[in-house]
């Protein structure tokens, strides 16, 4: 969670950097019209420009980059089966059970992380808390059905982003499976897009999906409590 903290903290930075230099920049060449500088200046000022967007331009690539880094993978010290399930908040918990359970892996262990799903404007109000609470509830509850099963089963609320949430896991989780669980094409969330062969991209281990019914409206409202 602390190098995850920090590639977030970095990429806020790169983009402050980069939206201060564009600012410098405009306030720069506003001046220059006002001045009238001689061509010569201007030439400096063309040169300034073209490595401030260069610059700009480098950071619009880098912080992509840093939103889902491979991490080294956790290695076992046995051949036991562990399956890793990234799953949405939105998946309702008996169904995200079942579609575990169904997999008939017997004596595998697993472990689900369940991304905080959030808006696009979730830092501009209290949805944040609610989002994180969803995730929470979907956790526990899903845990709870797999124990009840007999599923030896753990788990963390992950990332705001699924893939960051995956290679997290599988830093300390030695999977030797991924499942990931998303709902229905119509409920699905923006940043599961192509999720699979981007998943599959980054990890080394064998990556499977499946769609999981969203949470029923009375089962969901529980995370509100």
């Amino acid at each position: 969670m602390a190098a995850n903290t920090d590639r977030r903290l970095l990429s806020r930075a790169l983009l402050v950097l980069a939206s201060l230099a564009a600012v410098l920049t405009a306030a720069a060449l506003a001046t220059a019209l006002v001045l009238e500088p001689p061509p010569l200046a201007w030439i400096g000022f063309a040169i300034l420009s073209l490595i401030v967007f260069a610059l700009g331009a480098a950071a619009a690539l880098v912080v992509p980059r840093l939103r889902v880094t491979p991490l080294v993978p956790a290695v076992a010290d046995d051949r036991g089966r562990r399956l890793l399930v990234v799953a949405d908040a939105l998946c309702s918990p008996p169904a995200l059970a079942d579609a575990i359970v169904g997999r008939g892996l017997d004596d595998v262990v697993v472990h689900l992380a369940v991304p905080v799903r959030v808006s696009h404007l979730h830092f501009l109000t209290d949805d944040e808390s609610r989002e994180r609470r969803q995730a929470e509830f979907s956790l526990a509850h899903t845990l709870r059905l797999l124990h009840e099963r007999g599923v030896v089963a753990t788990g963390a609320v992950g990332d705001d982003k699924p893939l960051e949430s995956m290679t997290d896991a599988l830093g300390s989780f030695a999977a030797t499976h991924v499942l990931l669980a998303i709902p229905p094409e119509r409920e699905s969330y923006r940043l599961e897009r192509e999720l699979l062969p981007k998943a599959r991209a980054l990890a080394a281990v064998e990556v499977g999906q499946v769609v999981v019914p969203a949470a029923l409206p009375a089962e969901s409202s529980a995370s509100h409590v």
